[in-house]
């Protein structure tokens, strides 16, 4: 197959960029938490179809713990991550999804007491690095404000939280994965997790929500649901023909993709400062699943 998984997970990247964009601009006419049920329901109808072309398979014992206990983080998560592109600049919040392998590596340090080693702490050091060029343009007040600014944005804040939901999610998705299929996992968890978050749609939008749904809900949210499924399907064909490790590296480069359009599209400001710390936190990132 030689590098065709790198062109495959550049377009799970891209993918992930467009979906991202496409949803920062339907956000400001629904609801976040509408949009994150929306962008999981829509694509169901295609994924049924292929775990049903890629054959069924009966799922090893463990394959439910792992679906269940990553389900109400997932949840959380999926609802952060639209109140962040709602509330922040994309450019901003797109990189910090780069720290979930931070605290992947950090967790397991306060929990077991398992030390960084010196590659995996290099790379910390330089996503840091990256978080604080992302508002470098603060640093005249104090060279803690980039930091500081961070801090003070809600959106940020929700994309950390994010991608501290994400490490451990990941953890467990990818041994559902290992004990089914990619196709399966997704079938299945993509099901419950619709589940789960439908009494929360129906609490927050009670009485009105086929208002909302025939406002033109559905139809915001078809496109970057549409794109977000390729951009899944792309990763777990990625996958299948090289390590996880090397597409989650290359999947990170969606940021940079992100500010690209942000800038182009959105007219966002401080895309030069923002991609230069992105591209900071996407190295920083590769060091650390690669090498850590």
């Amino acid at each position: 197959m030689g590098q065709l998984w790198v062109y495959v997970s550049l377009l799970s990247a891209i993918g992930d960029a467009l979906r991202d964009f496409s949803a920062k601009r339907s956000l400001t006419e629904v609801d976040s938490i509408l949009f994150a049920w929306l962008i999981f329901a829509i694509p169901l109808p295609i994924i049924y179809l292929a775990d049903f072309i890629c054959g069924v398979p009966k799922p090893a014992p463990g394959f439910y713990s792992a679906i269940f206990t990553a389900l109400p983080l997932e949840i959380l998560a999926q609802i952060l991550y639209m109140r962040a592109l709602r509330l922040s600049p994309l450019g901003l919040v797109a990189p910090l999804l780069s720290l979930t392998p931070v605290f992947m590596l950090v967790i397991p340090y306060l929990l077991i007491g398992e030390k960084i080693g010196l590659t995996g702490g290099a790379g910390v050091l330089m996503i840091a690095a990256g978080a604080w060029v992302l508002n470098a343009g603060t640093a005249r007040k104090s060279i803690l404000e980039p930091f500081r600014v961070l801090l003070r944005d809600q959106g940020a804040v929700c994309m950390c939280a994010v991608a501290l939901l994400f490490s451990f999610t990941a953890t467990l998705s990818k041994k559902a994965i290992a004990l089914s299929s990619p196709a399966h996992y997704m079938a299945v968890y993509w099901t419950f997790l619709i589940i789960g978050m439908s009494p929360i749609v129906l609490l927050t939008h009670r009485g009105r929500l086929r208002e909302v749904i025939s406002g033109g809900a559905v139809g915001k949210a078809l496109l970057p649901a549409l794109i977000f499924v390729t951009a899944v399907f792309a990763a777990a064909y990625a996958m299948s023909l090289t390590k996880v490790t090397y597409v989650n590296t290359v999947k990170r480069l969606s940021a940079l993709f992100s500010i690209l359009l942000a800038g182009a599209f959105l007219k966002e400001e401080s895309i030069r400062e923002r991609f230069s710390g992105a591209a900071l936190m996407a190295s920083g990132f590769a060091l650390i699943v690669l090498f850590g």
